[in-house]
């Protein structure tokens, strides 16, 4: 009890000497403010950036095994092995579909280059149009929900007819009045009949477009028949219920197997899953709140040396307070935790304008930019204020052993 009422005390000394220089108070605190701010708004953009990608990626289900032969995620220059695998092969596809039980659904695709290449319906134009060829149950796997018309048919993929499907983004480009289905248009100079448009997804980080909404869906071996040379498969899976483990094992045996990778070797393909895909951004994520948080500790090394700086003025400008408090009985502990305190109010009542002022600014953007996801973590806060308090415990500590170290005597004969 008597240790809870000297701290009561000292917190109410620290007080009341900061309300006395207000202005110097704000200014020692200003570093301190700054980090607590970069820290509380940066990890507040980038968890709502990461929760947009989680709702991206859980949109096309959860349940999904996507296949391809280069990693989803790549940090710099592809390797030379990298760049030598072998595209998947529509026997792949085959073999899963036979050899795979755990596997519900395989569907393979391509991607057509379209680079410098045009989507035209009379005056509306796309450049650089993102063309895909699909099986008709993509969208069962990718779990796609037809706005408009129909998605195409087996007997459209297995006749190569001259049909697609648009994205959203795609069918409002080029039809900003509605009205898609029946439509004809032309893609990199080739017709298509339109035989339905796709609902809209579900909005990117900081409100940017799906890229998924931007598609044409056009029927495989349509694709195949138009472009011959492009067998650079993408493979998307559906594992049964409960059987996702079985189905990535059964997967890779498979694989190995058709593309002859040795028991040595590791695979030459990559296996996706929602729970692979979120974890390999968060790394990404990780090592970008690390940098940012390496910069907010520069504010907060700045606001320390600026503590220390005040705190020691303090110290010499209340030398006769010391020497006297000492001289009626004051212990060294006792002046050291009364100045200990003081730095660490100091320091956290920056950390606490800083939350504030950082909640504020996350409210105001959230006014300006209602797309932004921007949800501020419990882990941030505590963080943030854990950092400014620890500020003034490390910075505070040298003032307040000077002061605690004060002969009462010459303390009391101090002008």
């Amino acid at each position: 009890m008597r240790r809870f009422t000297a701290l009561v005390e000292n917190v109410r000394l620290a007080v009341d000497t900061l309300q006395a220089n207000r202005f110097r108070s704000f200014l020692t605190v200003l570093g301190v403010f700054i980090g607590t701010l970069i820290v509380v708004a940066v990890a507040s953009v980038l968890n709502g950036f990461r929760q947009s990608v989680v709702d991206q990626v859980e949109e096309f289900g959860t349940n999904n095994i996507y296949i391809y032969r280069m990693p989803f995620v790549q940090i710099g220059p592809r390797s030379r092995e990298l760049r030598n695998r072998k595209p998947l092969q529509l026997d792949d596809v085959l073999a899963i579909r036979e050899f795979c039980p755990a596997v519900e659904i395989v569907t393979p695709g391509i991607s057509v280059p379209t680079f410098l290449k045009r989507a035209v319906y009379q005056r509306e134009e796309i450049d650089s149009p993102r063309l895909r060829g699909v099986f008709p149950d993509n969208v069962l796997v990718a779990n796609r929900v037809v706005e408009e018309g129909r998605f195409f048919t087996e007997q459209e993929n297995t006749h190569r007819m001259s049909v697609v499907v648009l994205g959203a983004a795609s069918a409002k480009a080029l039809f900003p009045n509605g009205g898609a289905v029946g439509k004809e248009v032309r893609i990199d100079g080739r017709e298509y009949t339109v035989v339905g448009t796709l609902q809209k997804r579900r909005e990117g980080p900081f409100g940017s477009q799906n890229e998924d909404d931007t598609l044409f869906l056009a029927p495989y071996w349509t694709m195949r028949r138009f472009y011959p040379g492009e067998d650079d498969h993408f493979i998307a899976a559906r594992a049964r219920s409960g059987e996702m483990t079985q189905a990535l094992d059964q997967i890779t045996q498979v694989l190995r197997k058709q593309r002859r990778v040795a028991s040595y070797a590791e695979n030459n393909f990559e296996l996706g899953t929602a729970d692979s895909l979120i974890q390999s951004f968060d790394e990404i994520v990780f090592a970008t709140m690390a940098v940012m948080f390496l910069l907010s500790m520069v504010g907060f090394m700045v606001g320390g040396v600026g503590v220390m700086n005040i705190m020691l003025v303090s110290v010499r400008e209340r030398t006769r307070e010391i020497g006297l408090r000492k001289a009626v009985g004051a212990r060294r502990r006792d002046i050291l935790g009364q100045f200990l305190v003081e730095a660490m109010v100091l320091c956290a009542i920056g950390g606490v304008l800083g939350l504030v002022a950082a909640e504020a600014l996350l409210a105001l953007v959230g006014l300006v930019l209602p797309d932004l996801a921007a949800t501020t973590p419990m882990w941030a806060r505590v963080f943030a204020f854990a950092g400014s308090a620890s500020v003034g415990l490390f910075f505070g500590l040298w003032p307040a052993w000077k002061a605690a170290s004060l002969d009462p005597v010459e303390a009391l004969r101090f002008e």
